[in-house]
């Protein structure tokens, strides 16, 4: 059954409750309530399953704005049921087991970490227009950091410019030596799905995220003696 479906069930449960208390039928309203607290229960769970629901209706977009999804009665169940409904935990493994490890040859900020351990785990839950999502995003941050560390670019220019000074293919330029065409080719691949236009690259998940470890770790290695020399200097 659909959201809408049972969030009308819901409504009309609550209107034949309000009436049986209004006629003092104590016995019926008992009844009806205990169907109510069951309805508001598979209404909670349906919406943690649908991101969206559509519905033209005022009465039930007023229902689901004030259902708190936070309370079930069985949370801890229903968590599990979703996170190991559709992988189980050998897959999960499996699936970390498949992306490769960045090896850099120096510490690396730690919000490129933190994109990087968040796009494995979305590939182990299967999560893979995130993967391809975050794979940009740990595409740019590599470039913005390696072009700060080098002196190609100013954090400011890079924390400031919003693009009009330094765009995503000039800052790819500053740092990516004889592989700026495959690099920018894989990024403009990227950003079809970060603007919404696609849900998958031409290389998947796994393909994108791999090939982009792999130019991250060619971009620190590539500079990293120019690196090295200014920390030095």
């Amino acid at each position: 059954m659909s959201v809408e479906n049972v969030a009308r069930e819901l409504i009309e449960l609550r209107q034949t409750s309000k009436r049986m208390m209004e006629s003092g039928d104590m016995e019926g309203w008992l009844l009806n309530l205990a169907q109510e607290i069951t309805a508001v229960g598979r209404l909670q769970s349906l919406l943690l399953h649908h991101p969206t629901v559509i519905t033209d209706d005022p009465a039930v977009s007023e229902l689901l704005a004030g259902i708190d999804r936070t309370h079930l009665l069985d949370l801890s169940q229903v968590g599990a049921d979703m996170l190991w409904g559709s992988i189980g935990q050998d897959e999960h493994a499996t699936r970390l087991a498949a992306v490769d490890v960045l090896v850099a040859p120096f510490e690396i900020p730690s919000e490129l970490q933190q994109f990087l351990h968040e796009a494995r785990e979305c590939y182990a839950l299967g999560r893979y227009v995130a993967v391809q999502s975050l794979s940009r995003t740990i595409l740019e941050a590599a470039v913005n950091d390696v072009a700060v560390q080098t002196g190609r670019m100013s954090r400011e220019a890079v924390e400031q410019d919003m693009f009009r000074e330094y765009p995503p293919k000039t800052r790819i330029q500053l740092v990516s030596g004889n592989q700026f065409e495959p690099i920018y080719r894989h990024y403009r691949d990227l950003c079809k799905i970060v603007h919404g236009l696609s849900t998958r690259s031409g290389d998947g998940p796994l393909g994108s995220l791999t090939t982009t470890i792999g130019y991250v770790q060619y971009l620190y290695d590539t500079n990293k003696n120019s690196i090295r020399d200014r920390q030095n200097a």
